[in-house]
């Protein structure tokens, strides 16, 4: 198919000031994560021979490379050009209000979006600051300051940063999106018109004929993302999963009762408990750092890798999914994507405001719950369920917002495209479990050219719930990265379920009774030369 050029372009252009304009319907639109592609039908009478036809209702703002046209009855396509369509301002002009109230929706997104970068990005800082001995002396920050901000985030760096990449995304996109909308304002009340694209074709039919034409072109006007409501009655019933589409396109043009397609593709063109990370020991510069002990500083990663192989509670109620919208809802795996093909209408408005779609409705019955604690870090069991078989989901990422038991817990971010066979959940602390973790002793001697120190960790493990619970807790010790630093563990009165001597983390499955308390005593003995400084 031959493009124009520049003067035929200019010649078309004149052409469509008096060749008669044929509107094209909008009939099938796939959204993708990022840009729609629109599939339009438009009926033509032609005469045998050369024939010029001009086809309105075009979006505006279309990638024209993108274009294609489709024709039958032995018709030929000639020439072809886009261009940007003036005259029909009354047929397409936007409403300002309309415009001005999306775009403030849009502004205070982004706004939002803004704050949950600047909060991330502080978590990100402390939390990277945490493994610098030299923090207190350098900047002044406390060891309670970075307890209480390490225990009041709750998360960990990789979370961090997965969660920063998505808002990251979602600003670009909202700031897209904030950027067209003032453009079409300014249009409107500037030109007082509102443009439309149009494609004029030189056509050569065999024949006197009405055929229909098919064109299909890609737009960066549109957007999708995936939201998640889950709902957990008790610890003994399924977990209800409702995916939520929020689809938005800004194109001017109104996609009225179309058949419409979810694609998680994307053409080219917190609530978590803590983790426990290995306490490595080295040495140091001859720095005071102030009573900054490695202990509380040490950053939290991620928890998934660490509690991968503990032992939960799986319950199977073997419920199926309700009747829901999910029935019309037909789910296509791709090659790169997964796409959601709606068998029911929808409009869509123009004019970038969002509209929610409740896409499908799961009850996830292979969910584990187990109780979790790592108190090194932050003295809180936390409970924790595990859907099961995750991968086969097929769900895309996206922020979920969570409610138990009728109470609404809070917003995280359900992060599916990883290699786990099952996604983690924190649905937050409970009060209930008490646990404390003190130094209960400590020692220092030096003896020739060595130092030795001792500590001794007691943790304290109550229940106060009125039924039996599984906690896994864990604890850790230091890890030597130097021959010249010697690590013994010593005291350990209820031995670890397992111990990682290469990481130093010691994990304890616990069953408490109600009412029942259980302590757990760890005493470690580091010997390392005695000019050196290390972080203990």
């Amino acid at each position: 198919m031959k493009r124009l050029s520049i003067l035929c372009i200019t010649m078309l252009s004149s052409i469509c000031l008096w060749a008669a304009p044929y509107a094209a319907s909008i009939e099938h639109v796939t959204v993708f994560t990022y840009g729609a592609e629109l599939q339009q039908r438009v009926s033509l009478p032609l005469q045998a021979g050369d024939n010029t036809v001009v086809i309105e209702n075009i979006a505006p703002n279309i990638n024209e490379e993108s274009l294609q046209i489709a024709l039958g009855g032995g018709v030929i396509v000639r020439q072809y050009a886009f261009s940007l369509d003036y005259l029909n301002a009354d047929k397409l002009k936007m409403n300002t209000a309309a415009l001005e109230d999306s775009l403030k929706q849009a502004q205070d997104a982004l706004a939002d979006s803004e704050r949950r970068i600047a909060t991330l990005t502080q978590m990100q800082t402390l939390l990277q600051a945490g493994v610098n001995s030299s923090l207190t002396a350098n900047t002044g920050v406390t060891t309670a300051v970075i307890d209480k901000n390490l225990q009041y985030f709750r998360t960990n760096a990789l979370d961090l940063a997965k969660q920063l990449d998505a808002t990251k995304a979602e600003r670009a996109n909202l700031e897209q999106r904030i950027k067209v909308l003032k453009q079409q304002i300014k249009e409107v009340r500037g030109k007082n018109i509102s443009k439309s694209g149009i494609v004029t074709l030189e056509l050569n039919s065999p024949k006197k004929q009405t055929i229909t034409a098919g064109i299909k072109y890609y737009t960066e006007s549109a957007a999708w993302i995936a939201t998640y409501d889950l709902n957990i009655s008790d610890l003994h019933s399924p977990i209800g999963l409702v995916m939520k589409a929020h689809v938005s396109q800004y194109t001017g043009l109104e996609w009225k009762n179309v058949k419409l397609t979810l694609s998680t593709g994307r053409p080219s063109s917190s609530n978590q408990a803590p983790e426990l990370t290995t306490w490595w020991l080295q040495q140091q510069q001859a720095v005071r750092a102030r009573g900054v002990y490695a202990t509380k500083n040490t950053a939290m990663a991620v928890m998934a890798d660490a509690v991968a192989e503990e032992k939960v509670e799986v319950y199977n109620t073997g419920l199926a999914p309700q009747n829901t919208v999910q029935k019309y809802v037909e789910q296509n795996e791709q090659a790169l994507s997964v796409e959601y093909a709606i068998n029911l209408p929808y409009t869509i408005q123009g004019n970038g405001k969002e509209q929610i779609i409740s896409l499908q409705e799961r009850q996830l019955s292979d969910v584990a719950y187990n109780y979790f604690a790592a108190p090194a870090m932050d003295e809180s069991a936390y409970l924790v369920a595990y859907i099961n078989g995750w991968q086969q989901q097929q769900l895309p990422d996206g922020r979920a917002n969570l409610t138990y038991n009728g109470t609404y817990f809070g917003e995280t971010m359900l992060a599916t495209n990883n290699d786990e066979a099952r996604v983690r959940l924190t649905l937050g602390d409970d009060k209930q479990i008490k646990i404390k973790r003190e130094k209960t002793a400590h020692s220092s001697k030096t003896s020739g050219s060595s130092k030795q120190v001792s500590y001794t960790y007691t943790t304290t493990v109550r229940n106060d719930k009125s039924e039996a619970i599984r906690l896994t807790l864990k604890d850790r010790y230091p890890v030597s990265t130097a021959k010249e630093i010697q690590v013994s563990v010593g005291d350990k009165n209820t031995p670890a379920t397992t111990e990682d001597k290469q990481s130093g983390i010691l994990t304890y499955e616990l069953t408490l009774a109600p009412g029942e308390s259980k302590q757990l005593v760890l005493t470690y003995t580091v010997k390392y030369p005695k000019d050196w400084r290390i972080n203990l």
